[in-house]
């Protein structure tokens, strides 16, 4: 009776072992796909306003939104987010003195835990410093009117002690109250600063009305210095367009009347 319980239980062993052994497998992803994880990487890199790369690319934190979930960048530039779950996600980068950028919509797949690398290389430029004194708004010659072609040259004036010529945006409105949050249309232009140089951009009477302002409406403009970068974006939650590198200064609100005829 003893030696029969005895090698019972040896079997028992034997078995317990075996089922051990057995759960102790690795899930596959394919059954575990909620539980998938993997690293986000990618890389950002800083300009001065000018357009001219930086050495050190670090300290741009870079955040998930509506998460806790950030990193920094190391000195090349690199941003490594770590075990980040499967699922779709919008990014926010920031550093002082740069203003913020978005990565939007970034489908991070996560299988077999594979690290998302984001292939387009992010870009900040440092905010423009750029104090902006006047805008000079003169329309064109009358010569050339009377040939049917009206509009005005916009000239952004500036101190400018080297000559080069800098980024300047101009936001228009049909009131006074015009900023970079509020404007009826916007465009980017490069100006030397000098209030002589009357032809450093031209725009038509035909480029407002495709804008949707009407001859003989006033217009006010106002200017702000900007980076070389194109990196406006939306905000999704707002939906307001924000740019990122504007000077904290602007210009002071100018109008003028655009051409009956």
């Amino acid at each position: 009776m003893k030696k029969s319980i005895f090698i019972t239980a040896i079997i028992l062993i034997m078995s317990c072992g075996k089922n051990s052994d057995h759960h102790s497998i690795t899930v596959p992803d394919l059954i575990q796909g909620n539980n998938s994880r993997a690293n986000i990487t990618g890389f950002i890199y800083l300009y001065d306003e000018d357009g001219t790369k930086l050495s050190n690319n670090g300290y741009v934190t870079v955040s998930i939104d509506n998460s806790t979930v950030s990193t920094t960048t190391d000195a090349s530039g690199k941003f490594q987010l770590d075990s980040i779950p499967a699922g779709t996600y919008d990014i926010t980068y920031n550093r002082d003195g740069f203003g913020t950028g978005k990565i939007m919509g970034l489908y991070h797949a996560a299988t077999n835990h594979a690290t998302t690398v984001i292939t387009r290389n992010e870009s900040m430029a440092m905010n423009s410093t750029l104090a902006i004194n006047n805008v000079l708004v003169q329309a064109f010659d009358p010569a050339l009117q009377q040939l049917g072609v009206s509009g005005f040259h916009i000239v952004p004036v500036f101190g400018n002690s080297n000559g080069k010529e800098k980024w300047v945006h101009l936001f228009f409105s049909d009131n006074n109250s015009v900023s970079a949050n509020n404007y009826q249309t916007e465009t980017k232009i490069k100006a030397s600063g000098a209030a002589t140089e009357m032809n450093n951009y031209n725009l038509t009477t035909g480029w407002f009305e495709s804008q949707g302002f009407q001859k003989g409406q006033t217009i006010f403009v106002k200017a702000y210095g900007d980076s070389f970068l194109a990196d406006e974006y939306t905000n999704p939650l707002t939906n307001q367009t924000i740019f990122p590198s504007l000077s904290t200064s602007s210009s002071p609100v100018i109008s003028f009347v655009i051409p009956t005829k």
